[in-house]
């Protein structure tokens, strides 16, 4: 390890260079972005197709939602939906999924924010 070449035999000089500014009010930042909540959830349901499971899901949760389908299995008759669920918590969309739909399954479930434009 080569040796440190900062000794403390060096002069050190403060110029000031500054000058005074007068005093200003404190600046508050306006927020550009709000923060939504983001709830990602896996969910099972009974069917060969995924067009009544979507309406199914829309009904329960409304339209603040996008669905992907992960897997469609003729042979057990299932769905497997990844659901992304914007403005509620983790517990309302389980609690709203669990009334709604009776049969379901839910599977990984994770909650987190996201950043959205500010509407002026």
């Amino acid at each position: 390890m080569p040796p440190s070449v900062a000794t403390s035999d060096l002069p050190i000089t403060r110029t000031s260079s500054r000058t005074q500014r007068a005093p200003q009010a404190p600046h508050m930042a306006r927020r550009t972005h709000i923060v939504v909540p983001l709830v990602i959830i896996d969910v099972t349901v009974p069917g060969r197709s995924s067009a009544d499971g979507r309406r199914a899901l829309h009904a329960a949760l409304g339209d603040d939602l996008r669905l992907y389908v992960v897997t469609i299995d003729q042979q057990r008759e299932r769905v497997t939906f990844r659901v992304e669920v914007t403005s509620r918590t983790l517990e309302d969309v389980i609690g709203l999924l669990t009334v709604k739909l009776d049969r379901a399954t839910l599977g990984r479930a994770q909650s987190t924010v996201i950043r959205r434009p500010r509407d002026y």
